[in-house]
Parts: C-alpha cells; structure tokens; sequence
C-alpha cells in the first residue's frame, strides 16, 4: 500500500483538518493517509467513519498522534502505523 503522509503539528485548526479531507478523497484500495498530529482529532476520525472508513490513532512516545485512515477493509492498520 501506499502512504499518502501529511504532518500537520505545526498547523493552526481548521487547517489539519482540511487538509486531511482532502486527502481522503484520493484514498483508494491501493493507499491510506497517515497523519501525524499535535493531539488526537476526534472529529476527523468521526467524520471518516461515518464515511465508512477504517481509522487508527494512537500516541507515540514523543507525545504526538499517528493516525491511520483507510477505505482498504483487509489492512492491518496497527501494521500502517509501522511503516
């Protein structure tokens, strides 16, 4: 698969978040987003699920989130957050 990354912990909000929507839409069987964020965006993972994607987010030991999102319903996402 692949990644299509955006690290937007130096950005202001709504800016993560549009962009992360866009990003979306590109996403196909083929690819997932992974994001890395400066605290876990829990409407970004709400509105990806009600679009019925696959999502994963977990703090790293820096203190930062990695979010997963992917439309691809045979991945491991904990393996995405790996790679």
């Amino acid at each position: 698969m692949r990644k299509l990354g955006i690290d937007t912990r130096e950005l202001a909000h709504p800016e993560p978040l549009e962009i992360a929507i866009k990003t979306l839409q590109q996403l196909n069987n083929d690819t997932y987003l992974y994001m890395l964020h400066s605290k876990n965006p829990i409407p970004l993972l709400d509105l990806a699920q009600e679009h019925n994607y696959r999502t994963l987010s977990q703090e790293n030991s820096a203190g930062d989130w990695e979010i997963v999102i992917t439309n691809n319903k045979d991945v491991d996402l904990k393996e995405l957050l790996s790679v």
